[in-house]
């Protein structure tokens, strides 16, 4: 069924049919596919294993192997990386744009580490992504390259550990604030430095420096009562502050603030401390403490406790093991767009749906019933004559729908509705067959 869809007829469904998960005789039938559209398509899988989309790391066509170097882009979605060897065969391609790709987006790995004795000063650049695999040698000599961007980089990979390397780095760069800020708060910093920033930075460097624990405390108490309320929010997170001190500070974290992770809290392995962040009365805190992956059970369920509706948010999208009526909860409260990523939780509570939510009176609450596995027909049959159109859209392709009325939503006014039941996994392969011959799709010879 699915290899008539690789025909040209059917072009308008490649994109959606390569990003889905492929039975191994699809993907065979793709990587040998006439179709550049479709191959390329198929390098921006997310769910592809590294080793397959390397695959097409030989393409004969330069925007496949492009798409390759590229790799899926999904928001907030972990990407299984390429072999090396596919890498360093990206790396080293034939053509400029392939090789440009493959220098910006393939992640720090001993292939990018090997670019930087590269006589391009843009390779040598790329190699400073991969500094973790570079030895003292190297990056000696990336930070006295000849080139100034080269330079710039490698001070901006050596400055978590060298504040010389900090200090040549705001020397050399012409990044925005924001960036600029970025850097400054995981920051090796000289005490001099560090004064002048808090004492003369813009309100992003004073920020960083605020809230870095390289800093000195006294020089950081500078920043207590700056008038950037962002600034002072950055101080009150320090890990040198007790509870009481942080309580003296003047700050607030409202419920619709969106605000990026501390970066020591981010990095922190020591358990003690995540405890600490996941009980302290600052919300910033307890919100950056849900984004660390490396969150003992005992403190992921501490704050799927917590009455910061972010802060359970965070957890859910970052924490795999969170407990699933923590996920339900987020999810039923969520009103952005994004809550769609929580029905993929590994925790999330489908099984029983229907029975919890199926009569409620709130549409929101209701179209819940309509994830659960285990719907029975009557109930979908009911849902699905529902006036609120995401009920049609949702249920038209639940395994469970009685097939006459799957055959009646694929003629359904709204485009949605009819594509979805459409892609129903129940319906016979005999009406497959027939909607594939009816929309023209030839049948692949025997």
């Amino acid at each position: 069924m699915l290899l008539r869809l690789l025909s040209e007829e059917a072009s308008d469904v490649w994109q959606t049919l390569a990003w889905r998960s492929l039975p191994d005789r699809v993907v065979d039938a793709i990587v040998a596919s006439p179709h550049v559209v479709l191959r390329a398509a198929f390098a921006e899988n997310k769910g592809a294993s590294g080793d397959c989309r390397a695959r097409l790391a030989g393409d004969p066509d330069p925007k496949v192997r492009a798409a390759v170097a590229v790799g899926p882009q999904w928001f907030r979605s972990p990407v299984d990386p390429l072999p090396e060897w596919a890498q360093r065969a990206l790396l080293r391609d034939g053509d400029a744009e392939v090789r440009s790709r493959a220098e910006e987006s393939l992640p720090s790995s001993p292939a990018l580490a090997e670019l930087a004795s590269d006589a391009d000063p843009r390779r040598r650049r790329a190699a400073c992504r991969a500094w973790e695999h570079l030895d003292p040698g190297q990056r000696g000599l990336l930070l006295a390259d000849a080139e100034p961007s080269v330079r710039c980089e490698a001070a901006k990979r050596a400055s978590g550990h060298d504040a010389d390397a900090t200090d040549r780095y705001l020397l050399l760069t012409d990044d925005v604030p924001v960036r600029r800020a970025q850097v400054l708060a995981r920051a090796a910093l000289h005490p001099a430095t560090a004064r002048r920033l808090a004492e003369t930075g813009d309100a992003h460097e004073r920020a960083a420096v605020a809230g870095n624990p390289a800093v000195a405390l006294d020089t950081a108490r500078l920043l207590a009562d700056d008038p950037e309320h962002a600034v002072r929010l950055q101080f009150a997170a320090r890990p040198d502050l007790t509870e009481a001190q942080r309580a003296e500070i003047d700050y607030h974290v409202s419920e619709s603030d969106r605000l990026g992770a501390v970066p020591w809290v981010l990095d922190a392995t020591d358990v003690e401390v995540l405890r600490r962040c996941a009980a302290s009365a600052n919300t910033l805190l307890r919100r950056s403490a849900a984004c660390n992956r490396r969150l003992p059970q005992e403190v992921i369920d501490l704050l799927g406790r917590d009455g910061d509706l972010p802060v359970r948010i965070l957890l859910c999208e970052n924490q795999p093991t969170a407990d699933g009526e923590v996920v339900l909860d987020a999810f039923r409260r969520w009103t952005s767009p994004l809550k769609g990523m929580l029905l993929e939780h590994p925790n999330f509570p489908r099984v029983g749906l229907a029975r919890r939510f199926a009569d409620s009176s709130d549409p929101a609450q209701r179209i819940l019933a309509t994830h659960d596995p285990g719907a029975p027909a009557e109930l979908l049959l009911r849902l699905s004559r529902d006036p609120d159109v995401r009920f049609r859209r949702t249920i038209a392709s639940h395994p469970n729908l009685p097939h006459g009325r799957v055959e009646e939503l694929l003629g359904d006014g709204d485009p949605q509705t009819s594509i979805r039941a459409a892609a129903n996994p129940a319906l016979p392969p005999s009406l497959m067959h027939r909607l594939l011959d009816a929309a023209g799709i030839p049948r692949p010879a025997s």
